[in-house]
Protein backbone atom coordinates (compact mmCIF):
# COMPACT_ATOMS: atom_id res chain seq x y z
CA UNK A 1 0.00 0.00 0.00
CA UNK A 2 1.32 3.49 -0.86
CA UNK A 3 2.13 5.75 2.09
CA UNK A 4 0.65 8.82 0.37
CA UNK A 5 -2.27 9.26 -1.97
CA UNK A 6 -1.41 11.94 -4.53
CA UNK A 7 0.66 13.87 -1.99
CA UNK A 8 -1.89 13.56 0.81
CA UNK A 9 -1.01 12.43 4.33
CA UNK A 10 -2.54 9.02 5.08
CA UNK A 11 -2.78 6.93 8.23
CA UNK A 12 -0.38 4.47 6.67
CA UNK A 13 2.23 7.21 6.28
CA UNK A 14 1.72 8.36 9.86
CA UNK A 15 2.03 4.84 11.29
CA UNK A 16 5.06 3.97 9.18
CA UNK A 17 6.97 7.14 10.01
CA UNK A 18 6.10 7.13 13.72
CA UNK A 19 6.20 3.42 14.46
CA UNK A 20 2.89 3.72 16.34
CA UNK A 21 -0.09 1.44 15.77
CA UNK A 22 -2.68 4.16 16.50
CA UNK A 23 -2.33 7.67 15.11
CA UNK A 24 -3.88 9.01 18.33
CA UNK A 25 -0.78 7.75 20.19
CA UNK A 26 1.74 9.68 18.11
CA UNK A 27 3.58 12.35 20.11
CA UNK A 28 6.34 13.21 17.63
CA UNK A 29 6.73 12.62 13.91
CA UNK A 30 9.04 13.69 11.08
CA UNK A 31 7.45 13.96 7.62
CA UNK A 32 10.36 15.87 6.12
CA UNK A 33 10.62 15.68 2.32
CA UNK A 34 7.68 13.30 1.91
CA UNK A 35 6.23 15.07 -1.14
CA UNK A 36 3.19 16.26 0.83
CA UNK A 37 0.72 18.63 -0.82
CA UNK A 38 -2.29 18.00 1.41
CA UNK A 39 -2.22 17.54 5.19
CA UNK A 40 -4.90 14.86 4.91
CA UNK A 41 -5.71 13.17 8.22
CA UNK A 42 -3.00 14.91 10.29
CA UNK A 43 -5.66 16.34 12.61
CA UNK A 44 -6.37 12.82 13.93
CA UNK A 45 -3.00 12.88 15.71
CA UNK A 46 -4.60 14.39 18.80
CA UNK A 47 -1.59 13.75 21.07
CA UNK A 48 0.96 15.24 18.68
CA UNK A 49 3.47 17.61 20.33
CA UNK A 50 6.28 17.82 17.76
CA UNK A 51 5.74 17.89 13.99
CA UNK A 52 8.28 18.30 11.18
CA UNK A 53 6.72 19.03 7.77
CA UNK A 54 9.77 20.71 6.24
CA UNK A 55 10.75 20.43 2.56
CA UNK A 56 7.33 19.55 1.17
CA UNK A 57 4.86 21.38 -1.12
CA UNK A 58 2.35 22.47 1.50
CA UNK A 59 0.43 25.70 0.95
CA UNK A 60 -2.69 25.37 3.16
CA UNK A 61 -2.52 24.89 6.93
CA UNK A 62 -6.14 24.82 8.13
CA UNK A 63 -6.03 21.05 8.81
CA UNK A 64 -3.51 21.68 11.61
CA UNK A 65 -6.15 23.51 13.64
CA UNK A 66 -7.15 20.46 15.68
CA UNK A 67 -3.65 19.77 17.06
CA UNK A 68 -4.23 21.36 20.45
CA UNK A 69 -1.13 19.81 22.09
CA UNK A 70 1.31 20.81 19.37
CA UNK A 71 4.27 22.72 20.80
CA UNK A 72 6.96 22.50 18.10
CA UNK A 73 6.18 22.90 14.39
CA UNK A 74 8.63 22.99 11.46
CA UNK A 75 7.11 24.21 8.20
CA UNK A 76 10.32 25.41 6.54
CA UNK A 77 10.84 24.93 2.82
CA UNK A 78 7.21 24.82 1.65
CA UNK A 79 4.95 27.11 -0.43
CA UNK A 80 3.08 28.84 2.37
CA UNK A 81 1.61 32.30 1.78
CA UNK A 82 -1.16 32.40 4.39
CA UNK A 83 -0.87 31.22 8.00
CA UNK A 84 -4.59 30.79 8.56
CA UNK A 85 -5.16 27.73 10.74
CA UNK A 86 -2.15 28.17 12.98
CA UNK A 87 -3.95 30.61 15.28
CA UNK A 88 -5.74 27.65 16.91
CA UNK A 89 -2.48 26.07 18.12
CA UNK A 90 -2.65 27.62 21.58
CA UNK A 91 0.24 25.54 23.00
CA UNK A 92 2.67 26.34 20.20
CA UNK A 93 6.04 27.56 21.53
CA UNK A 94 8.39 27.09 18.56
CA UNK A 95 7.56 27.75 14.89
CA UNK A 96 9.85 27.56 11.86
CA UNK A 97 8.50 29.25 8.70
CA UNK A 98 11.79 29.89 6.87
CA UNK A 99 11.86 29.24 3.14
CA UNK A 100 8.24 30.05 2.31
CA UNK A 101 6.38 32.78 0.40
CA UNK A 102 5.22 35.06 3.21
CA UNK A 103 5.32 38.54 1.73
CA UNK A 104 4.31 40.90 4.54
CA UNK A 105 4.68 41.12 8.31
CA UNK A 106 0.91 41.61 8.37
CA UNK A 107 0.48 37.93 7.43
CA UNK A 108 1.80 37.06 10.90
CA UNK A 109 -0.88 39.06 12.69
CA UNK A 110 -3.16 36.03 13.02
CA UNK A 111 -0.56 34.44 15.32
CA UNK A 112 -0.48 37.25 17.88
CA UNK A 113 -2.93 35.37 20.10
CA UNK A 114 -0.42 32.54 20.64
CA UNK A 115 0.81 33.65 24.07
CA UNK A 116 3.23 30.71 24.46
CA UNK A 117 5.07 31.36 21.17
CA UNK A 118 8.63 32.37 22.12
CA UNK A 119 10.72 31.08 19.22
CA UNK A 120 9.96 32.13 15.63
CA UNK A 121 12.10 31.63 12.55
CA UNK A 122 11.39 33.39 9.26
CA UNK A 123 14.91 33.22 7.87
CA UNK A 124 17.66 30.60 8.01
CA UNK A 125 20.81 32.04 6.44
CA UNK A 126 22.85 28.90 7.12
CA UNK A 127 20.56 26.87 4.87
CA UNK A 128 19.68 29.65 2.41
CA UNK A 129 16.02 29.82 3.48
CA UNK A 130 14.05 33.04 3.74
CA UNK A 131 10.74 34.76 3.01
CA UNK A 132 10.01 37.79 0.81
CA UNK A 133 9.20 39.88 3.90
CA UNK A 134 12.79 39.44 5.12
CA UNK A 135 13.93 41.74 2.32
CA UNK A 136 12.58 44.66 4.35
CA UNK A 137 15.33 46.08 6.62
CA UNK A 138 12.79 46.88 9.33
CA UNK A 139 11.06 43.49 9.46
CA UNK A 140 12.86 42.42 12.66
CA UNK A 141 11.64 45.44 14.61
CA UNK A 142 8.14 45.04 13.19
CA UNK A 143 7.98 41.35 14.16
CA UNK A 144 9.32 42.03 17.67
CA UNK A 145 6.75 44.79 18.15
CA UNK A 146 4.02 42.41 16.97
CA UNK A 147 5.11 39.60 19.33
CA UNK A 148 6.23 41.15 22.66
CA UNK A 149 6.60 37.70 24.28
CA UNK A 150 9.06 36.53 21.63
CA UNK A 151 12.49 35.51 22.97
CA UNK A 152 14.19 34.23 19.81
CA UNK A 153 13.77 35.40 16.22
CA UNK A 154 15.70 33.76 13.36
CA UNK A 155 17.94 32.05 15.90
CA UNK A 156 18.91 35.32 17.67
CA UNK A 157 17.76 36.46 21.10
CA UNK A 158 15.52 39.50 20.87
CA UNK A 159 14.60 39.75 24.54
CA UNK A 160 16.28 38.88 27.81
CA UNK A 161 20.02 38.44 28.32
CA UNK A 162 22.02 38.91 25.11
CA UNK A 163 19.31 40.73 23.18
CA UNK A 164 20.86 44.20 23.70
CA UNK A 165 23.98 43.26 21.75
CA UNK A 166 21.88 41.84 18.93
CA UNK A 167 19.92 45.08 18.51
CA UNK A 168 23.10 47.16 18.68
CA UNK A 169 24.53 45.09 15.82
CA UNK A 170 21.29 45.52 13.89
CA UNK A 171 21.46 49.31 14.33
CA UNK A 172 25.10 49.36 13.19
CA UNK A 173 24.23 47.30 10.10
CA UNK A 174 21.37 49.63 9.21
CA UNK A 175 23.58 52.69 9.73
CA UNK A 176 26.26 51.24 7.46
CA UNK A 177 23.71 50.50 4.74
CA UNK A 178 22.31 54.03 4.99
CA UNK A 179 25.80 55.54 4.92
CA UNK A 180 26.78 53.46 1.91
CA UNK A 181 23.65 54.47 0.02
CA UNK A 182 24.26 58.14 0.83
CA UNK A 183 27.87 58.04 -0.36
CA UNK A 184 26.91 56.29 -3.58
CA UNK A 185 24.30 58.94 -4.36
CA UNK A 186 26.74 61.83 -3.76
CA UNK A 187 30.07 60.72 -5.14
CA UNK A 188 31.24 57.76 -7.12
CA UNK A 189 34.63 56.81 -5.78
CA UNK A 190 37.18 54.40 -7.14
CA UNK A 191 37.46 51.21 -5.11
CA UNK A 192 41.18 51.05 -5.92
CA UNK A 193 43.60 52.60 -3.36
CA UNK A 194 45.29 55.83 -4.40
CA UNK A 195 49.08 56.14 -4.70
CA UNK A 196 50.62 57.83 -1.66
CA UNK A 197 53.87 58.68 -3.47
CA UNK A 198 54.46 59.79 -7.08
CA UNK A 199 54.59 57.05 -9.70
CA UNK A 200 58.29 57.72 -10.37
CA UNK A 201 59.24 57.76 -6.68
CA UNK A 202 60.87 54.33 -6.74
CA UNK A 203 62.36 54.68 -10.23
CA UNK A 204 66.18 55.04 -10.44
CA UNK A 205 67.58 58.10 -12.18
CA UNK A 206 69.57 56.11 -14.74
CA UNK A 207 70.91 59.21 -16.48
CA UNK A 208 72.57 60.42 -13.28
CA UNK A 209 73.88 56.95 -12.62
CA UNK A 210 75.36 56.69 -16.11
CA UNK A 211 77.07 60.11 -15.97
CA UNK A 212 78.44 60.30 -12.44
CA UNK A 213 78.12 57.05 -10.51
CA UNK A 214 79.32 54.92 -13.40
CA UNK A 215 82.34 57.19 -13.89
CA UNK A 216 83.21 56.93 -10.19
CA UNK A 217 82.92 53.17 -10.33
CA UNK A 218 85.21 52.96 -13.31
CA UNK A 219 87.77 55.15 -11.56
CA UNK A 220 87.62 53.02 -8.41
CA UNK A 221 88.07 49.85 -10.44
CA UNK A 222 91.03 51.31 -12.28
CA UNK A 223 92.71 52.34 -9.02
CA UNK A 224 92.07 48.88 -7.58
CA UNK A 225 93.68 47.18 -10.57
CA UNK A 226 96.74 49.44 -10.31
CA UNK A 227 97.02 48.62 -6.62
CA UNK A 228 96.74 44.89 -7.30
CA UNK A 229 99.40 45.12 -10.03
CA UNK A 230 101.77 46.96 -7.71
CA UNK A 231 101.23 44.42 -4.94
CA UNK A 232 101.84 41.59 -7.38
CA UNK A 233 105.14 43.14 -8.53
CA UNK A 234 106.26 43.63 -4.92
CA UNK A 235 105.36 40.04 -4.05
CA UNK A 236 107.31 38.72 -7.06
CA UNK A 237 110.36 40.78 -6.11
CA UNK A 238 110.32 39.54 -2.50
CA UNK A 239 109.91 35.96 -3.71
CA UNK A 240 112.95 36.37 -6.00
CA UNK A 241 115.02 37.81 -3.17
CA UNK A 242 114.07 34.92 -0.90
CA UNK A 243 115.10 32.41 -3.57
CA UNK A 244 118.53 34.01 -3.99
CA UNK A 245 119.07 33.96 -0.26
CA UNK A 246 118.42 30.21 -0.11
Amino acid sequence: MSETTEGQITKQLLKTRSGEFDVESIHSICLRGAGILDLGCISECSSLEKLDLSKNDISKLHKLAGLNNLAVLNLSGNRIVSLEGLQALENLTKLNLAGNLIGRVGELRCLTGLSKLTDLRLQDTDNGLSNPLCGNNTYIKEVVDLFPSLITLDGERVSGKGSELYFICQQIDQALVACSSSNNSLVTRSTMPENWVPDNYWKLDTSAFDNSNLHDAEQQLEDLLKSCKKMSQEAAQKLQEATLTL
